[in-house]
């Protein structure tokens, strides 16, 4: 989709609908994350320095993540298992979740792993938060983009 037609479908979309593509997506990556923080594959370097626009869909979202893991060559029947949770979940919570999902929603996915961070903190304090598995640091990867952009500048 081009530019032109994202802004005109950004003026055919009332804010509500906005909003439910802004929690729809958001719903999908907070369980994404979560359902493959135990795994580890090239393919989530990937998928961590992946950008989209506001009004990227979750359907959009979900096949940008799916054509990442078979690139990878990775195994994709549990990969295809967590796409089909994160998605049902952003079908089901959506519901009573709109708003928050909303206003939570991001533009990439180092922000999405910011969000899991504060998420996690608010769930189980300092001390019992989960560690970090199958994602690295969100602050290690905003050093690697800043890196890699200084080195494309200089270049």
């Amino acid at each position: 989709m081009t530019i032109d037609q994202r802004d005109s479908e950004e003026n055919k979309l009332s804010e509500r609908e906005m909003a439910l593509v802004r929690a729809r997506r958001t719903a999908f990556v907070a369980r994404f994350i979560v359902l493959r923080e135990s795994k580890r594959t090239r393919a989530h370097r990937i998928i961590e320095m992946m950008e989209w626009e506001d009004l990227t869909t979750v359907e959009e979202l979900e096949e940008r993540f799916r054509r990442a893991f078979i690139e990878n060559g990775d195994n994709m029947t549990p990969v295809e298992r967590d796409l089909r949770r994160a998605f049902a979940h952003a079908e089901r919570s959506l519901n009573h979740f709109i708003q928050e999902y909303a206003t939570r929603s991001t533009s990439n996915f180092i922000e999405a792993l910011f969000d899991y961070e504060r998420s996690n903190q608010l769930l189980f304090g300092d001390d019992e938060s989960p560690k970090p598995g199958g994602w690295r640091m969100p602050n290690e990867l905003i050093r690697q983009k800043e890196q890699s952009d200084k080195d494309n500048t200089t270049h």
